[in-house]
Order: C-alpha cells, then sequence, then structure tokens
C-alpha cells in the first residue's frame, strides 16, 4: 500500500488537497505519525506540531496499557484497570509517563507548547 511513511504521507497529502485553503495545522504524535504528518505539512504548505501523548503501561507487559495521557494531563483509564492494578501503581505510572512527556516536550519541540487549535471560523 506504501513504501514508507514518507510515502504515505504524500498521498495523504494529495488526498487533503482540497483543504489547503483553509490554512489547517498538521498535528502528528511520535513516533510513527511525525514522517507522515511532516509530509503532509510541506506538501500543503501548512503550519506543523507534535502532540505528545503516552500509553499508560502494564508494568509487566510494557507492549499493553490500560489508559493513555496526554501532555496537557487529559487522561484515559480503562474502567477495570483498578482489577489488575493497585491505585498506588496506577498512580505512580501515570506520574513516570507525566515526566516522559514533558522530556519529549522538550527534546521534540524544544519547550515550546503546542500550538493552539482554532476551531471553526
Amino acid at each position: 500500500m506504501f513504501k514508507n511513511r514518507k510515502d504515505a504521507g504524500e498521498k495523504l497529502a494529495r488526498a487533503l488537497e482540497r483543504y489547503r485553503v483553509e490554512n489547517p495545522l498538521i498535528l502528528a504524535i511520535p513516533r510513527g505519525g511525525v514522517e507522515v504528518g511532516l509530509q503532509v505539512a510541506k506538501k500543503m504548505n501548512a503550519d506543523f506540531s507534535l502532540i505528545i501523548a503516552r500509553k499508560l503501561p502494564f508494568p509487566d507487559n510494557p507492549e499493553a496499557g490500560f489508559g493513555a495521557i496526554a501532555e496537557n494531563g487529559s487522561t484515559f483509564v480503562f474502567e477495570n484497570a483498578h482489577y489488575w492494578l493497585a491505585g498506588e501503581t496506577i498512580e505512580q505510572i501515570k506520574q513516570q509517563q507525566i515526566a516522559e512527556i514533558d522530556r519529549r516536550v522538550k527534546a521534540l519541540r524544544g519547550g515550546n507548547p503546542c500550538l493552539r487549535l482554532q476551531i471553526g471560523p
């Protein structure tokens, strides 16, 4: 379907071409979405930024998660997470991921805040 993420971004940009006149803001989620979003932004001559979010991983299986947290603190935790993990473990994992989000914001955006979204005219 796609040769690589660059190819995917170029094809996505072509599909989104009609939105160019609306001065879109292209947002990408590291890691995999960055190259795709960057190609879309380049092709559409659009503003580009990163949204930093993290999975809340299970301690014994970090590939699986019981929720997620965004850089603004918005958090989603599966309703049944308390059956799998103690409340203090959930909070500890959240704090670890908040620290990692802060680190990534500094490393990937130079500490700059995410661009503000304007919805509607």
